[in-house]
């Protein structure tokens, strides 16, 4: 293919799409999976608040 602005467009165009199926593909492989519990959700969530604090104290004694 030579090196136009048509051809860089079209291959922009299909990395596009190819993004857009494999997202779809991983979203078809995951409609089958449980929806997570409430209690294992305040887990994740839990755990990444405590992400959040550990990263957000400089130990500057605020």
């Amino acid at each position: 293919m030579a090196d136009t602005k048509e051809s860089r467009d079209e291959q922009a165009d299909d990395a596009e799409k190819r993004q857009r199926e494999r997202e779809l593909d991983e979203a078809l492989e995951r409609d089958d999976e449980d929806e997570p519990t409430l209690e294992e959700e305040g887990e994740v969530d839990e755990a990444a608040n405590e992400d959040e604090r550990s990263e957000g104290s400089d130990g500057a004694g605020e």
